[in-house]
């Protein structure tokens, strides 16, 4: 007898779907979509607030989300399928859950930053809405707190670093970054708003990372290499293409450790016919043809400053607060973080030097992990023992946060070409 389950990863960006055969565990199809909230807001607090000004707008923000998921069901599954979904397991930061449960999400954004709830949900699919049969059933991913949701638990239990024995890192990249500490005896996490940038979003040339994007970026001797998307004309630049380029940038004494982008007169090479200068800050040419023109410009490299400082704000405190001067291994989920390079990331500080061959990319774990909890009730008991044992930092208000943040806002200082 035919058996399903979808497995999804409601994230703040985009939201994935896989189809899963219950018989043989094997996926058998996967679609994702941009997350339609985006029209309230980029990131999560711009859709509390959206909640908080107009309650009604909660009702519009589960229809954005439900007809995502509905958009993917009906892509990865035909009607015959659909007849043989027993379970829908979703996995989302704790906004995405509770808007997608139809509860409001404002008390995340008030002292003392609680959620409604924190227990997995198993009810019938069609109650939220999702186009299934009246038996399909739709399991929700317990959540930590605060903004730490079901999707940091996916991570958790894909990656196993709740089984590891020495201490190690996981940090899922995104919108809303979630970093977790295993100690080898405890789990410790924070979320880290990092903001769209690493994502492509308030760039100005910025895109997803679809056909088109700039995906990464090599500078060798006076010639600007880009990896483009599909292999065609550059349309924009995405997150990982935007981290290659302040990495280079760096490195070829573009740009100082401050994230200044340097005037013509102080570039050294021929590479200095590549800046820009503008009244309000210079910018770095990638990629000009009749019909476009692509750059990083200063402010760009802003938002990159703000993101990457609040990553690495995160991991120093929460290595502090669970007593871990070092780490033996280092994850890095999160669709985006998959493309990224290693040596970029410590080129702009969001990783160590030392880190360098402990670093291990996991793709979308936190849609791993819900595959997995979609295709065993044991596992989804053990995401559930996961979440009850994480010890949740909060970094929201603490002086420590922004001290560690202003300093992580720097770049290291580059050795030049």
């Amino acid at each position: 007898m035919l058996r399903y389950g979808i497995a999804f990863d409601i994230g703040t960006t985009t939201i994935v779907g896989s189809l899963i055969d219950l018989n043989t565990l094997k996926e058998i199809d996967t679609a994702s979509l941009q997350n339609p909230q985006a029209r309230f807001g980029k990131d999560i607090l711009s859709r509390i607030s959206a909640v908080t000004e107009d309650a009604s707008l909660l009702k519009t923000l589960q229809l954005d989300v439900v007809g995502a998921c509905n958009s993917i069901i009906h892509s990865i599954t035909n009607v015959t399928d659909r007849d043989y979904l027993e379970l829908v397991v979703a996995a989302g930061n704790s906004v995405m859950e509770h808007i997608l449960l139809g509860i409001s999400p404002v008390s995340l954004a008030r002292v003392p930053y609680r959620p409604v709830f924190k227990d997995a949900r198993l009810l019938p699919a069609k109650d939220t809405g999702l186009d299934v049969k009246p038996f399909t059933k739709l399991y929700t991913f317990p959540l930590i707190g605060g903004f730490i949701g079901g999707d940091t638990v996916g991570v958790i239990l894909s990656t196993g670093i709740h089984k590891k024995k020495e201490p190690s890192l996981a940090v899922d990249i995104g919108t809303n970054s979630e970093i977790v500490i295993g100690t080898g005896d405890k789990l410790y996490a924070a979320s880290a708003a990092a903001g769209p940038a690493f994502e492509g979003g308030h760039i100005k040339d910025g895109m997803a990372a679809d056909r088109g994007a700039i995906q990464g970026v090599k500078i060798n001797n006076d010639s600007v290499i880009l990896d483009v998307i599909g292999n065609i004309n550059p349309a924009g630049i995405c997150g990982t293409g935007l981290v290659d380029a302040a990495a280079q940038m760096l490195k070829a004494g573009i740009m100082d450790s401050s994230g200044r982008i340097k005037n013509r007169a102080e570039v050294y090479s021929n590479l200095a016919n590549k800046v820009i200068e503008k009244k309000d800050g210079n910018a770095f040419l990638l990629s000009r043809d009749s019909k476009r023109e692509i750059s990083v410009t200063q402010k760009d490299i802003r938002e990159l400053q703000l993101a990457k400082g609040a990553i690495q704000a995160g991991i120093r405190i929460l290595m502090h607060k669970a007593k871990v001067d070092e780490v033996e291994q280092v994850y890095l989920a999160g669709a985006f973080g998959s493309n990224l390079k290693t040596e970029s990331l410590i080129q702009i500080g969001v990783l160590k030097k030392e880190w360098q061959d402990k670093v291990v990319f996991v793709g979308d774990a936190a849609l791993d992990g819900a595959k997995m909890a979609a295709c065993s009730e044991k596992k989804r008991k053990e995401a559930e023992e996961i979440a009850a044992g994480v010890k949740y930092l909060s970094l929201s208000g603490s002086r420590h946060f922004q001290k560690e943040f202003i300093r992580g806002m720097e770049f290291p200082e580059a050795e030049c070409y």
